[in-house]
């Protein structure tokens, strides 16, 4: 049998789980309406001009029209008289930006006609989001009730720097700007460390897949009884990088139980979509999650009136963004749905009432 792609469609997002046949999740994707035209998406062409050779890094800085510039390597192309400082050149999205790097680009062959173009210009856009994360050729289905009830619950898990280990054990998963930190708690109960560490590295190894994290990862283990219980570990989580999709590499376990983890980046992290600075969901998350909400309610109950009460700060953005989500979500609804403002609830809170 092969994976199941469920995709759940909602007002300004789209979210969608990579499933085994055990039903067990193996990715999870989101896309939002306000990116659209934002982003530069992987399979995108572009007529695009080079803004920076770098010849230590063999390749070039590339102005897309908007965002940060595209990083292409040149490779072979280094001697093509075509890229040069200023020069237009046909290019396709590989990767998408994320934190602050650029996106990747590869250099397209020229055709008859780019002489024509304006650059910079998007002159192909990208493959829709299903043909873009569907690289396994896995079964697709649009989501159930229950299937976004399964989808919501996940998305709230991985967007938890906390993760509860069996035993009362736990992790904690923290992102920063150089590096994925990854700390294994024994909740005291450093008689069973060598235990717990093993336990968690599938876990981290899930949780590090479904949160799209990659880079350097630094995981601080419980501290063990010697270098014996040490090696052992080390055994162990050579095995479970051996077992892994993708380039990484491992270097050794060091005498204080930190491990050292380098992943090929495929894609922007989830966090970096729905967290905002202080790493709580961000304005646009919560407007979206009240609109699922509301869906849900409607779906629930077709007949009534809806009613949201938001702090200022989410009706603001409710009412700034409409051409993403009012149109198809209030068609749904007969119009039955009003946004008011209530300055005593929280940031991150909302209330829908139906009447």
């Amino acid at each position: 049998m092969s994976d199941s792609l469920i995709v759940d469609h909602a007002p300004g997002e789209t979210r969608a789980g990579l499933f085994d046949d055990n039903h067990q999740v193996k990715a999870l994707f989101v896309e939002r309406a306000s990116e659209h035209q934002t982003r530069a998406l992987t399979g995108a062409r572009y007529c695009a001009r080079v803004r920076k050779l770098d010849l230590s890094l063999n390749a070039a800085f590339v102005d897309l029209g908007f965002g940060a510039p595209g990083f292409m390597p040149l490779g072979k192309a280094r001697k093509n008289s075509d890229v040069f400082e200023g020069a237009a050149i046909i290019v396709r999205v590989r990767r998408e930006a994320f934190a602050e790097k650029g996106p990747l680009l590869a250099l397209e062959e020229k055709g008859k006609n780019d002489a024509k173009l304006t650059c910079p210009s998007l002159i192909a856009p990208a493959p829709d989001f299903i043909t873009r994360i569907n690289t396994r050729d896995a079964n697709v289905r649009d989501a159930t009730r229950q299937d976004r009830e399964t989808l919501d619950a996940l998305f709230d898990e991985i967007l938890n720097p906390h993760v509860i280990l069996p035993g009362g054990s736990e992790l904690m998963i923290e992102q920063t700007r150089a590096l994925v930190a990854v700390d294994v708690d024994t909740a005291a109960d450093n008689s069973r460390a060598l235990d717990v560490n093993t336990l968690a590295i599938p876990v981290i190894f899930r949780q590090l897949a479904l949160r799209g994290l990659a880079g350097i990862i630094a995981i601080d283990f419980a501290p063990m009884k010697g270098a014996k219980e040490r090696r052992k570990l080390e055994a162990i989580l050579t095995q479970a990088v051996s077992a892994q999709h993708g380039r990484m590499e491992l270097a050794p376990l060091n005498r204080f139980g930190v491990a050292v983890l380098t992943m090929q980046r495929n894609h922007r992290p989830i966090s970096e979509v729905m967290l905002g600075d202080t790493g709580q969901p961000s304005t646009e998350t919560v407007a979206l999650n009240a609109l699922r909400y509301i869906e849900n309610e409607h779906n629930a109950a077709p007949a009534k009136a809806l009613t949201l009460h938001a702090p200022p700060s989410l009706i603001d953005w409710l009412d700034n963004h409409k051409a993403y989500w009012a149109e198809p979500l209030m068609s749904r609804l007969g119009g039955r749905l009003s946004l008011e403002v209530k300055p005593s609830l929280q940031h991150n809170t909302f209330e829908v009432i139906a009447q």
